[in-house]
């Protein structure tokens, strides 16, 4: 009797231990697929700016070229201009 008591407290002990290893398990998987896609949402983000800063970089050198072709137009008119005045005299 007092065996068959001994032998029933160890297998309940074993079992709550089997279902703490299983929980255990259990938040370390969650915690893994959590992590899981926490990186490849950073992965994502990490994507989207890379492709803004490339938009933004084009957009800069964009209005550099016009800023220039601007300048290469005024210059050109003043240059005409000072010809003009100078056919006059």
């Amino acid at each position: 009797m007092e065996g068959e008591l001994i032998k029933k407290q160890v297998e309940e002990e074993l079992e709550r231990e089997r279902m703490r290893d299983a929980e255990r398990l259990k938040r370390a998987a969650k915690t893994r697929e959590e992590f899981k896609k926490a990186n490849e949402d950073l992965l994502k983000i990490q994507a989207e700016i890379a492709l803004k800063e490339k938009e933004e970089e084009r957009r800069i050198e964009e209005h550099a070229a016009k800023q220039e072709a601007l300048a290469h137009l005024k210059k050109t008119k003043e240059e005409e201009r000072f010809r003009q005045k100078q056919a006059v005299r």
